[in-house]
This record gives C-alpha cells, structure tokens and sequence, in this order.
C-alpha cells in the first residue's frame, strides 16, 4: 500500500481507461434534454471489482433503455458515464476509495433513476483477475475482545500483524477492541498504513528498517530494529540531521536463526545505543523457535537439553549483562507470542507479550476470518485411460468427472477445495488453471461454488506471497 506507488499505477490506469473509451466510441453527447431511461433488463458491472486506488475501467448494464451519458453513483461518489459502442454498455472509470469493502452503486439519467441499484467491491491491490478474499474482521474483532478479556494484567500486550492483509483494517479493528500497547509489523509501508488509518498505538518495525528510512520514522513515529552497530552509526548520522529521537529494539538471535546478533554481541550493541545521541533503547526481544507443553516443568528444573529453556538462559543472560553494565533499565523486555499464550507459560511473559495468530484464528466454516471462492468454470468427464499433466506419468485407469477453475495463485500454506460441501482432490494445478476431482461429487455442474480454503491445522492466515486482492465485511 505504497501511497506513491498507487498513485503512479491510478494516473496509468485512468489514462488507459479514457484512451479506451476514445477508440470505443465513447464520448458522444445525447444532450441533457434525453427523455428518462426505462428499466428494461438485468444490471450489471464488468468487472464488478476493482482496487482501491480507483482508475480502472468498468463497463456497466444499467438495464436502461439509453444510449445517452448517465450519472453512476458508486457509494458516495459520482461519475460521468458515456455509452460505448463496442460493448453496448456504459462505460466508467472507477473512482478511488480509502478502505476495501462493497459499496451499493445506482444509475440515474436525465435526473431520474435507471434500473436497479447493484454492487462494486473495492479491494486492496492485487491481480485482479483471481477470486478475491473476503476478510470477516467481526470474527478478528471478537478474537480480540476475548484475548484482551483474558490477557495477564501486569503485561502488555502487543499486535503483530506480518500476514493479515489489509494490516491497515486490522490494525484500526484489534487496536480498537483490544486496546493494544504496541503493534508490531515487518516493513515500513505497513506502519505507514497503519498511522494514515488513524492507529494510535505505538508501532515498531519487526525486522531490519533501511537507514534512508529514518526520517519516515521519525515523521511516523515508528520504532525500529537495531541490528549492529554499524547501522548505529550510520542511524546517527541522519538522526544528527533530522534531530529528535528514534526509539529501537534490541533483538537477541537466542536459537532461532533470524532476526538480531547473538548473545555476545548483545552488550557490544547496546553501549553503541547508548552512545548515540538520537537513539533510545526501547526494548530488548528474542523469538522462541519450539514452544511446547513440556516448556513450564523444563524450565523450572532448568533442563538445559530443552530447547526453549536453552533459549530463555542464553536470552536472560544477555538481558543481564545490559543491565549490569548500566543500560536498558526501562526497556521492554518481550519474548513470547501466540504459543506462549496460548500453553500459559509465564516465565515467558517478561514485560509485553506479541500476539499474532490468535487474533485470527477460527473455527472454519462458521465464523471464518477469511472466506474466498469461486466456481466450476467447466465440468466434464474424462475417458480412462487420459492423461493428466505433462508427461502423461500417471494416466487414469477408469473414466473420472473432473471439474475446472481458474486464476488462484500458488501459495506458501496448503489450500483445499471444497464443492456441495465436500472436500475434492486435486488432480493437476498450474496456478492459472486447476483440475479437480468431483468422482465424489456426481451432481457437480458448471458454475457450482468453490470454497478455497487453508490448511484446517493451521490458523486461517492470509500470507504474502501472491499478490491477492482482499476485501473486508463485518465494518
């Protein structure tokens, strides 16, 4: 959600629009004296959504019997709409809105209205020619209330948003029902995003933030990771410019393998904090890699075998030495996320706990965070002996009925598919077209609904690796 970024694709796409409605016929004038059109058939929008930065064009059947301008009203805003010849319908360029969701969209000419009213479902941006999403943030709305209900009293609690999209309606809906002290997200534009939608909530950047950055974090308000003391130094030098001071978090890397230095390094980089005149040392974190039942009883023999009790020793010792040598008194010291929670091991709350998954965990299907699908586009029954992919390694030894969608993009967590409320087989899927397996769904029909849906082991959680736009319900 790079606010440049959307810009410069809203002047392409309204360019493109309006050149395609000059070589559509469009833009003749009926004149404002055109007697009232008169609803005479279905209304309809193609596509019927679109991305949130607007621009992009939409072809619209108002059931109206004209060929004059009309008047589209999508939600709040107006739009001019000429008729194109091409497609006998008229043509419009979406206007822009600020959060995703459906706005009801009606048509009027010659100062009364045309056909029936219908519907266009803003979305964040994405490829838009895949099955969008829809995020139900009532369900994210009372994970929140409920965590907050039950959350320890003497530890704050802190949102981190990595894989809910879009992470600017979340962060406004957890920030509001759980009344959050921090939330924690892992790139800049994502707190960006979160500040334009009104989040008031102190906000840190998980992971590595570029120096070049600093002055957005300082206009934003935004704490960041400190990762060595190179970056220190380098750090200071724009703050010297920019004056005021940038609050970081100091990361531990205790046995997980990612973020922050080792546990040796940990004091070396919290005297360059020190040091340093614009920095402020916020906070002192690590990440447990294997949270388990056994946890609470381990750590309290101090079983170094276990991995989580080798973990917190290392982390606390690091802790220790800061504090030792004089520094990181008022840090906030934070360890644990959703697991931890989650098994209720306390000698891991420290001062703030990082919750993440229990925000959007439901029980599917009945209050699901999200929901996403699509139909059969084609059904048919293939003969034995066909084939199925490339190669032809594994043809069918009997006559199977398959069915067709298209358009869903390859993910990092598994998806399924269910058809008349049974779970189906893939037999072959190359992202742009999948072909299921409906030999337990002999009533199947083209245009049946699809339900996509993740992993039932795992929370239901949007990731980032495909470009999908979303759409949110539930306000």
């Amino acid at each position: 959600m790079i606010v440049a970024d959307g810009r410069g694709r809203r002047l392409v796409t309204s360019v493109l629009a309006l050149s395609l409605l000059a070589l559509a016929g469009c833009g003749q004038d009926k004149g404002s004296d055109a007697p009232p059109a008169v609803a005479s058939g279905s209304v309809s929008l193609s596509p019927s959504h679109g991305g949130l930065q607007g621009g992009n064009l939409v072809l619209a059947d108002t059931g109206g019997d004209t060929d004059g301008p009309v008047t589209v009203r999508f939600g709040e805003d107006e739009v001019e709409c000429e008729f194109d010849d091409r497609s006998a319908r008229h043509a419009c360029v979406a206007p822009a809105r600020g959060t995703p969701g459906t706005v009801e969209v009606s048509f009027a000419s010659g100062g009364s209205d045309v056909g029936e009213k219908t519907a266009y479902t803003y979305t964040t941006q994405g490829t838009q020619d895949v099955p969008h999403l829809t995020v139900n943030t009532e369900t994210v709305r009372r994970n929140a209330e409920e965590i907050r209900a039950d959350f320890p009293s003497n530890v704050q609690l802190g949102a981190v948003l990595k894989n809910g999209e879009p992470v600017d309606v979340f962060g406004k809906v957890i920030e509001d029902a759980a009344k959050v002290d921090y939330i924690f997200v892992p790139k800049l534009d994502d707190a960006v995003a979160l500040r334009q939608a009104g989040v008031e909530a102190k906000i840190a950047v998980l992971y590595v933030a570029q120096v070049e950055d600093i002055p957005l974090l300082m206009h934003y308000d935004v704490e960041v990771a400190a990762t060595d003391p190179a970056w220190v130094e380098a750090a200071e030098q724009v703050l010297a410019t920019t004056g005021g001071t940038l609050k970081v978090h100091l990361w531990v890397d205790s046995g997980m393998g990612r973020e922050g230095v080792v546990p040796e390094e940990a004091l070396p980089l919290a005297r360059a904090i020190e040091d340093a005149p614009h920095l402020d040392l916020a906070g002192i974190a690590t990440h447990f890699s294997t949270i388990t039942q056994e946890d609470n009883d381990a750590i309290e023999r101090n079983d170094t075998a276990n991995t989580t009790v080798a973990q917190k020793n290392r982390f606390d010792d690091a802790v220790t030495a800061i504090r030792d040598a004089g520094l990181g008194k008022d840090a906030l010291i934070h360890a644990g996320a959703s697991d931890v929670l989650d098994q209720e091991i306390e000698p891991l709350y420290y001062d703030l706990l990082r919750i993440g998954g229990m925000f959007f965990g439901s029980a599917a299907p009945d209050d699901r965070v999200y929901s996403w699908t699509t139909e059969l586009s084609q059904v048919k029954t293939l003969p034995a002996g066909w084939c199925i992919d490339y190669g032809c390694t594994d043809p069918i030894t009997e006559p199977k009925k398959v069915g067709l969608v298209n358009h869903i993009p390859s993910r990092e967590n598994d998806l399924t598919y269910t058809v008349g409320g049974r779970q189906v087989p893939v037999l072959l899927d190359h992202g742009t077209v999948l072909t299921l397996d409906l030999s337990g769904v002999p009533e199947a029909a083209a245009g049946d609904e699809v339900v996509i849906d993740f992993s039932a082991e795992a929370f239901h959680m949007l990731d980032a690796t495909a470009p999908l736009p979303v759409t949110t319900t539930g306000g």
